[in-house]
């Protein structure tokens, strides 16, 4: 067979050949460079999940449907029950960011901000503007907490910002309700409707939390007045060791600056609380005890004291708890009258609650309550009138 011969000079051919080795070599080099960049990618959405620096978007969303009578700020003389979808019965719903960056030698940096939301209408935080005589403006954006950090292993994290109060930080992480202020009775009795003021976070504050040593840890907070009353002082102690959890926090509070919905009194009030608990498995036990100190004004001082007490538990049944609760709060002092449409100045108040808590997920669970509400209260020429009331109510809630 005749051999085919190129009628091509062969400078040419080679030109052509080196064109095409050439070619080879730049789509190699692109293949080289495309792999190295998704290999650097990679490592970043690596370093960003898991390694010196997140960011962590977070919140709750709770809603239910049910009759309410009270509920929150409490049964007054001459209020009725009112059927409705309702945020927040078990936990407030809410969203927030929080993030944190390694800096290496043990210590980091870090941050966080959240909002209060009501999932019924959209609106943002706990409530709207109330007028007189409350004087209180709709919550801020970022009413929840709103503050950045610096941390070392060995010694501890300092805050300063919109920091939750140590005391609010006690009661919910000890109760069988968590976090609740609709049906968790030893935080109806504690924050809402009562003598306490200061409520669930402080402005312009500087907060230090220890490590944890051998069980052990504290905490000290400090809110600046900035020309609205006085400072506010809190500490607290907790000891958590296998099934057993006790802790007592103390809280000193002189700054009401009457902006939002946790500075609705100008009274000055000093307060503590002790909490326990015992995991026995089959079930378990919370207790509290405590006392809210009534001081008035600097122009009208008071000396009300009242006794704070609650016992509540969580019994595991099937994929889910059942959870009861019973909390009681009392004066023997006297106690100036109110209008009998007003929920405050009981003279006493107790709620117990009792329900279902049915777990979907780790982060989604639906929920049945039934709620009684009790109180004694010195109205404007009435005298001492008791009211009560049931409320109940069916929901869902999704963390995320």
């Amino acid at each position: 067979m005749q051999r085919q011969t190129s009628f091509l000079p062969r400078h040419t051919t080679d030109a052509r050949q080196a064109r095409r080795q050439a070619l080879r070599s730049r789509a190699s080099w692109a293949r080289a460079v495309g792999m190295a960049t998704l290999a650097t990618a990679s490592l970043a959405v690596q370093a960003q999940s898991t390694g010196t620096s997140s960011v962590t978007l977070y919140g709750i969303v709770d809603a239910s449907v049910g009759r309410f009578n009270g509920a929150a700020a409490g049964i007054n003389a001459q209020n009725t029950a009112v059927s409705k979808v309702e945020s927040g019965s078990m936990s407030t719903s809410r969203w927030g960011l929080r993030g944190n960056e390694d800096l290496g030698g043990g210590l980091s940096a870090s941050f966080e901000m959240s909002s209060f939301v009501r999932n019924d209408t959209g609106a943002v935080g706990r409530n709207d503007a109330i007028g007189a005589p409350v004087n209180v403006a709709a919550d801020p954006f970022f009413s929840r907490m709103a503050w950045v950090a610096l941390a070392h292993k060995d010694l501890g994290r300092l805050r300063l910002g919109n920091v939750t109060t140590l005391m609010f930080a006690n009661s919910i992480g000890s109760n069988a309700f968590g976090d609740g202020t609709i049906f968790g009775p030893l935080n109806l009795v504690t924050f809402v409707g009562s003598p306490l003021t200061g409520g669930t976070a402080w402005t312009n504050s500087v907060v230090y939390d220890s490590p944890n040593i051998a069980g052990f840890t504290g905490a000290a907070a400090y809110a600046a007045s900035e020309a609205q009353g006085g400072g506010n002082r809190a500490l607290r102690v907790a000891y958590a060791n296998g099934p057993l959890a006790t802790s007592l926090a103390w809280q000193s509070v002189k700054k009401n600056p009457l902006t939002f919905a946790d500075g609705t009194s100008p009274n000055n009030t000093r307060s503590w609380q002790w909490a326990g608990s015992y995991d026995f498995k089959a079930v378990k036990l919370w207790a509290h005890l405590g006392r809210i100190e009534n001081k008035g004004t600097e122009a009208t001082p008071l000396d009300v004291s009242y006794k704070v007490w609650d016992l509540s538990a969580t019994v595991p049944v099937g994929a889910g708890n059942i959870l009861a609760g019973y909390a009681s709060r009392r004066t023997g002092d006297a106690v100036g009258p109110v209008p009998a449409t007003a929920a405050g100045g009981n003279v006493q108040r107790k709620v117990f609650t009792v329900g279902y808590d049915y777990w979907l997920s780790k982060r989604t669970d639906l929920y049945a309550m039934v709620m009684r509400d009790s109180t004694r209260t010195n109205t404007v020429g009435s005298g001492l009138l008791n009211a009560s009331g049931t409320s109940f109510a069916v929901g869902m809630r999704h963390a995320f």
